[in-house]
């Protein structure tokens, strides 16, 4: 993470010199190059403040990452944000994932550190597995090239999930299996989520080259994880939301064994429903926190869909 923090700054710094930069960040010495030679680390928000000072919009750039925590970043404070960030997931799990440690954690999520660079942007990865995004959102993501290939196949991975909407399926049964022969492989992944062999052969085809997956000495595997936010239009978005709720609905007629499918149908007031949507999006982060902690074994879906019964057909 370091390489990728020294990248950033050299970014955020942009034409200006090295001296020029530290001059305009109030410093007498050449900070910059202690920066980006890797011999010191300024705190993640002195960085967001050089990259506010160098005319970035930070505020925007942070609601682009995640609108919902963004008001929550204060740079003398970084514990609300990070609170916000976290989800469900515990400390001793970020630290296996960020290679922190646990103090180092709780010191950062309790504000008692602003924590260096390298530090939050480990954690925040932990924590989202979407650092591209953010450094993105902040600087051209190809000026920062330890991030710049995860980036572009991350980009890849979002489109694909509007244009072959079984690929996500297609990866989490990959990452069950870890390494399937190529002979076999269609086949496998046919039987494995449904799909005829010809497409299921065509889509294997397709994440070999996205980079989602490898085709290495005469096997298919996984290639590394990523976690992908897919930025779509509305109308796309309506799509893959239809294609899962079709994928749904076709199980619950078939009646797979070990589907768990529950409804409820009530009156609520406005404001409790409002509570009700929250309380699914909480329920989806610790969901996503229960996967990032647990071992590959099974491929599974998750369809969760509140909805207000409105006369829609306007006066």
């Amino acid at each position: 993470m370091d390489q990728a923090a020294r990248e950033l700054i050299r970014a955020i710094r942009g034409k200006r010199s090295q001296v020029a930069f530290s001059r305009r960040l109030g410093y007498r010495g050449n900070v910059a190059a202690k920066w980006e030679g890797g011999h010191r680390f300024p705190t993640f928000s002195e960085t967001l403040r050089a990259a506010s000072r160098c005319g970035i919009d930070v505020p925007a750039a942070l609601a682009r990452f995640h609108a919902a925590s963004a008001e929550r970043y204060d740079p003398e404070d970084l514990g609300p944000w990070l609170m916000a960030l976290r989800g469900r997931s515990n400390q001793a799990s970020l630290a296996r994932r960020s290679g922190l440690s646990r103090q180092q954690i709780g010191r950062m999520l309790s504000g008692r550190s602003r924590g260096r660079l390298p530090e939050v942007m480990a954690l925040l990865d932990a924590m989202t597995g979407r650092l591209p995004d953010l450094v993105g959102a902040l600087v051209p993501i190809e000026e920062v090239a330890s991030l710049a290939r995860e980036a572009a196949v991350r980009t890849t991975l979002a489109r694909l999930a509007v244009s072959h909407p079984w690929s996500p399926a297609a990866q989490a049964w990959l990452d069950t299996r870890g390494k399937v022969p190529v002979a076999t492989a269609a086949a496998d992944l046919s039987g494995a989520i449904g799909i005829p062999e010809p497409a299921a052969e065509d889509l294997l085809d397709v994440l070999v080259a996205a980079g989602a997956a490898l085709r290495v000495r005469g096997s298919y595997r996984p290639a590394p994880p990523t976690t992908v936010e897919v930025q779509a239009t509305p109308e796309d978005f309506q799509a893959i939301r239809a294609h899962w709720a079709t994928v749904g609905a076709e199980r619950i007629q078939r009646g797979e064994p070990g589907d768990l499918f529950s409804f409820n149908i009530f009156a609520i007031g406005r404001e409790d429903l409002q509570r009700v949507r929250e309380a699914q999006r909480r329920f989806y982060r610790e969901v996503r926190a229960i996967v990032a902690d647990s071992p590959p074994e099974v491929p599974a879906m998750l369809i969760v869909h509140t909805a207000a019964f409105e006369d829609s057909r306007g006066s």
